[in-house]
This record gives C-alpha cells, structure tokens and sequence, in this order.
C-alpha cells in the first residue's frame, strides 16, 4: 500500500471504530433496559464476546480486526483481500446482506444521533475509498 492508501486506511479505521464504540453504548443500553445494570467493563466484554444480545455487534467486531491485521501485512500485496473487507463494509452499512445485523444496525442508527453522525461519516469514507480504488 502507498502512503494514501494508508491514510485513507486509517481515516476509515478511526470511522469504523467511532461507529462500533457508539453501536457498542447503544446496545448496551438496550440490554440494560431489559436485564438491569452492567456493573463494570470485563461484565460488558463477556457480554459483547457470548451473550445473544451482542452476537449481532460481532459481524462488525470481526471486520475491523480482519481490517487491523490486513493493514499490518507488509511482506504480500493485501489489496484484493482488503477491498473485500471494505466491500463487506459497505454492505453493511447500506443496510444490506446479513439480516442479523441489519434490524439492530438500522433501530440504532434510526434512534441515536450519534450512531446517525458515525453512519454517515462512515459511509462516505467507504464511497471514497471505493471510488480511489475503481479509479486505481
């Protein structure tokens, strides 16, 4: 990868993890109202890594670690394997291809301005990381 596809990188990593942390709040208050408080972090991570409620959440939580350890290959060109990732990415976020995901993705995009903010910021990175890379 050249310098700008590595800034272009890590511009939509810091996207993608701001959206992830909001989506990741937002469930968790979402679990609270039915289940009562989560009282401390390594309580929030068990939930996040086994229990149901969080299981949607994973879909995106898997994409941003392939995303990390694609972006840290130096020896192999990468770029097929990370514009699949990115194409993953953007289905996502269109509201598309996993059905699981979708419904959660789109309540909370739908109720939380935030999440709306992160969506959006999101969502434009991946179109101009997908135009850089059709021009390419």
């Amino acid at each position: 990868m050249n310098t700008t596809d590595i800034t272009k990188l890590d511009k939509l990593r810091h996207a993608l993890l701001q959206l992830h942390k909001t989506l990741l709040d937002a469930q968790r208050i979402r679990y609270e109202r039915d289940y009562g408080r989560v009282e401390s972090t390594g309580e929030l991570l068990a939930l996040v890594l086994e229990d149901a409620s969080f299981e949607w959440l994973r879909v995106l939580s898997a994409l941003i670690a392939r995303l990390d350890e694609l972006a840290e290959v130096d020896d192999k060109d990468v770029s097929g394997e990370l514009r699949a990732v990115i194409d993953r990415l953007r289905t996502l976020v269109r509201f598309e291809g996993n059905i699981g995901f979708t419904g959660p993705y789109r309540e909370i995009v739908e109720a939380v301005p935030d999440a709306l903010v992160a969506h959006v910021q999101l969502s434009r990175l991946l179109a101009d990381f997908g135009a850089a890379g059709r021009a390419g």
